[in-house]
């Protein structure tokens, strides 16, 4: 599975561009604020339908423009999907095959994977971060998940809104036997999601860091061998004074240790970024394990906060990955250039694919 084509259309500074790109390696190269990064969002708005630096459809407008559009052909098993994406000045829509589709079923057309400079906080900031990386795995292995995590938010917006309003007992725990179900659920499948990673990812780690000892450690949100539903009966009387319900996969969390350290204050911000590729490439070995396609992966300034060593540990690391993905970079890395790839040139807005010599 891989990106055959992609073009968009008043996406930020560019008026038009498309890229015809490499099944394996792409180099988009350029100076700073020339749209080397809007080129990856793109990508990203296709496979993710949002972007990684907004939640507002319409800060991606070009200038005196009305609308953007992206579309994109994905060759996948041999036949080809055409994507698209598009805001129209009031709403996003999406398009799957020419027919109307929901925001998800882009990420199950096209699976990809964000390396970027701010992706440090998956390690640093909060357990939000690890959990939706938890559950972009699950989505793409386990095909119950989506269904399941979709009744556990529903039934939990609707027991906390009896919570803060003050309902009697029997409106609030209503909704308990179906949020337990789901959350049971949503659990067990992140659990065994957890148990793999923990499998695939010592040998990443060990490859890009030089760190022979990792550990994972999955939380569930709620007291281990106890029934969720248990926990909603005794707690009702908290959860009444305090208006939320504050146990449950809402409240999960993945912890990482290295050299039997937590993560986050073992390493630096170099090896954080190292430490967050050696985590996407540990959920790709995944789902290829599960016999699904490799994902794409984009890669935002390859060399930011890279020492030379830890560049050539990268490039090494990309090596061994059998999908697509595409590098920005400033000027060629040294550690990328005996790689074959396709390359591109970006300024102003404009993309020029560079023939080799």
């Amino acid at each position: 599975m891989h990106i055959v084509r992609a073009r968009a259309e008043n996406l930020r500074l560019y008026q038009s561009f498309e890229l015809l790109a490499d099944p394996r390696l792409n180099l988009i190269l350029g100076p700073n604020a020339a749209g080397k990064t809007t080129l990856l969002e793109g990508l990203y708005l296709l496979g993710r339908a949002k972007s990684f630096r907004t939640s507002e459809a319409s800060e991606l407008l070009g200038p005196q423009a009305q609308a953007w559009n992206l579309f994109a052909e994905v060759e996948n098993e041999r036949h080809l999907d055409r994507l698209g994406v598009g805001w129209n000045g009031v709403e996003q829509e999406q398009r799957f095959n020419g027919e109307k589709a929901r925001s998800s079923a882009l990420p199950r057309a096209l699976p990809l994977q964000l390396i970027d400079p701010v992706g440090h906080r998956l390690v640093e900031e909060g357990p939000g971060y690890r959990r939706s990386y938890l559950d972009w795995g699950v989505f793409h292995v386990e095909p119950g998940f989506y269904g399941a995590w979709q009744r556990y938010q529903r039934c939990l917006r609707q027991r906390n809104q009896a919570l803060r309003q003050g309902l009697n007992n029997a409106a609030i725990t209503a909704w308990d036997e179906e949020l337990s179900s789901s959350a049971e659920q949503v659990s067990e499948l992140r659990g065994g999601h957890a148990e793999a990673l923990a499998e695939h990812l010592g040998e990443w780690v060990e490859a890009l860091l030089g760190i022979s000892d990792t550990r994972v450690e999955y939380l569930r949100g709620w007291a281990v061998d106890v029934a969720y539903r248990k926990v909603l009966e005794d707690q009702l009387p908290q959860h009444r004074r305090l208006g939320s319900t504050t146990q449950g996969p809402h409240r999960a969390e993945l912890k990482l240790w290295l050299a039997g350290q937590k993560a986050k204050g073992r390493v630096s911000r170099g090896q954080q970024k190292l430490l967050v590729a050696a985590l996407v490439l540990a959920q790709c070995a995944i789902l290829i394990a599960a016999g699904k396609p490799p994902p794409v992966i984009l890669i935002d300034d390859f060399g930011a906060e890279l020492s030379a060593e830890y560049q050539q540990r990268f490039a090494l690391a990309l090596m061994k990955y059998p999908g697509q993905i595409f590098i920005t970079a400033f000027e060629m890395p040294a550690a990328l250039e005996k790689l074959s790839a396709a390359m591109f040139h970006v300024e102003h807005g404009r993309l020029t694919k560079v023939e080799h010599e």
